[in-house]
C-alpha cells in the first residue's frame, strides 16, 4: 500500500467545484501522489516514476495533475513537480516535538494565571447563567480565540499571514500531514479543528479533533456533496447539481437555525409544528443540536448559544489572553525558524509565514489539550468513529 497525505484546509474554500481544494484533493490517488511529491526533492520525481509507483493510467494521472495545477497546489517543470503548500512528514516530527511537545503546558499555565480576569469577563456572556463556565471557555478560548481572533492578532504582530488568495477567487491555505500513527499526535488527534456551517443569520459550529467523521451540520452537508460528486458518470453535470444543492442547503440551514433559536427561547412545541417543521426538528435532533422533551413535547436546545452582543466580550477576553501569551509564541517561532532548514516545507520553498499558520495550530492544539486535561475547559468525550468534539450555535 502506497503512503499518502491527510489534507487539511484553512480559510474559505468556496463553492464545491473544480477550484475547491476539497473537491480536487478528495479524488482517488491524489493523497498518494502528493505524498510522493512531498517525500522527494522539488522537481526531482518524474511523471513516469509516479505512474509506475502509484499504478495509475496516464490519462487519469494527467487529469489529476491538471486539477492540482488549476488550484495552484503544485508547480511543474518538464513533467517534474514541486508542492506549493506546507507538508509535514514523519521525518519532520523530531523538530516539531523539540519545540512544541511542552508548549501546551507553558501557554496553558500562563492563561490559568489570569483566570480571575477571564472569569470576570466571561460572567458577562448572555448564556453564562445556563452553561457551565468550563463549557463556555472551551468554545471561547479553544475555538473563538485560538482558531479565530488570534489570526488577526498575530498577523498584526507580523508572526504569520492567514490569507492566501487562490485561483477561483478563494482565500485558503492547504496543509498536509503524512498519514501515519507517528504524525497523528500532531494532526488529527489534537483539539484544533473548527467546523462551521453558515446560513444567512446563523452558524452551526463544532470544535474538536479530526479523528473521525463528526455528526454535525458542516460534515453532513459536505459528505452528501462528496457522494453526489460520483453519483453519475457525468462529472460536470454532478458539479452543476451540487451548486444547486448547496444553495438549497443554505436555506435549509437558515430554517433550522430559526428552530434552534426558538428552542433556546423556549418558544417551540413539537406537537404544534407543521409536517415540514417536524422533519427539521427530527433532523436537528439526530444532529444533537436539540432534543424533544417527551413529557410536554417542548423542543429543548442542547448546545451553547452565542448572541451578537457576546462578540464584544469574547474580543475582550481575546485581548487579555493573546497579549499574555504573545511573547512566548513569537520567541518559539523565532527559535524554530533558525533550525527549520531541513523541514519538508522549507525544502519545497514554502514561505515561513505560511508554515507558521500550521505551527500556530500545533501551539493552540496542544494548549487546548492541556487546558482540557487540567479541567480549565471542558474535555470532550471520545465518540467511536467521530472523535472528540462539542457543538455550539451562533446568531450572527
Amino acid at each position: 500500500m502506497n503512503k499518502k497525505l491527510d489534507i487539511y484546509f484553512f480559510g474559505d474554500n468556496g463553492p464545491y467545484d473544480e477550484f475547491n481544494p476539497g473537491y480536487v484533493c478528495s479524488k482517488e490517488f491524489v493523497p498518494e501522489i502528493l505524498y510522493l511529491l512531498a517525500h522527494n526533492e522539488p522537481y526531482s520525481i518524474s511523471k513516469d516514476e509516479i505512474i509506475k509507483i502509484i499504478r495509475i493510467n496516464e490519462e487519469e494521472f494527467d487529469c489529476i495533475i491538471k486539477s492540482l495545477k488549476r488550484i495552484n497546489a503544485i508547480d511543474i517543470i518538464e513533467n517534474k513537480y514541486k508542492l506549493n503548500f506546507p507538508v509535514f512528514l514523519e521525518e519532520d516530527m523530531p523538530l516539531l516535538d523539540k519545540y512544541f511537545e511542552d508548549i501546551g503546558e507553558v501557554i496553558g499555565s500562563k492563561i490559568i494565571e489570569i483566570k480571575g480576569q477571564i472569569y470576570d469577563k466571561l460572567s458577562k456572556l448572555s448564556n453564562y447563567s445556563s452553561i457551565p463556565k468550563e463549557r463556555l471557555l472551551y468554545h471561547v478560548i479553544c475555538d473563538d480565540i485560538f482558531d479565530g481572533t488570534a489570526f488577526d492578532f498575530f498577523e498584526k504582530k507580523n508572526v504569520f499571514s492567514p490569507s492566501k488568495i487562490q485561483p477561483g477567487n478563494r482565500d485558503y491555505i492547504i496543509f498536509g500531514y503524512e498519514d501515519s500513527e507517528v504524525v497523528q499526535s500532531h494532526s488529527n488527534k489534537i483539539l484544533c479543528s473548527s467546523n462551521n456551517y453558515r446560513s444567512q443569520n446563523f452558524i452551526f459550529n463544532s470544535f474538536g479533533d479530526s479523528d473521525g467523521i463528526r455528526k454535525d451540520m458542516f460534515r453532513f452537508f459536505r459528505q452528501i456533496e462528496k457522494n453526489l460528486e460520483r453519483s453519475t458518470p457525468f462529472s460536470d453535470l454532478n458539479l452543476d447539481y451540487i451548486k444547486i444543492i448547496e444553495n438549497k442547503n443554505r436555506k435549509i440551514a437558515e430554517k433550522c437555525g430559526e428552530i434552534v433559536l426558538k428552542s433556546y427561547k423556549n418558544e417551540i412545541v413539537y406537537n404544534q409544528l407543521s409536517i415540514s417543521e417536524k422533519d427539521m426538528v427530527k433532523f436537528l435532533e439526530e444532529l444533537e443540536y436539540i432534543s424533544i422533551n417527551e413529557e410536554d413535547s417542548t423542543v429543548v436546545c442542547n448546545v451553547p448559544v452565542f448572541q451578537r452582543t457576546d462578540n464584544e466580550i469574547i474580543n475582550e477576553i481575546s485581548d487579555i489572553i493573546l497579549n499574555q501569551i504573545c511573547d512566548i509564541v513569537k520567541s518559539t517561532f523565532d527559535r524554530f525558524e533558525k533550525e527549520a532548514i531541513e523541514l519538508t516545507a522549507i525544502k519545497h520553498k514554502n514561505s515561513m509565514k505560511e508554515i507558521a499558520i500550521e505551527l500556530w495550530y500545533q501551539v493552540f492544539g496542544f494548549t487546548n489539550e492541556y487546558l482540557a486535561q487540567v479541567g480549565f475547559v471542558q474535555s470532550p468525550e471520545y465518540i467511536d468513529g467521530e472523535g472528540r468534539y462539542l457543538r455550539s450555535f451562533t446568531i450572527m
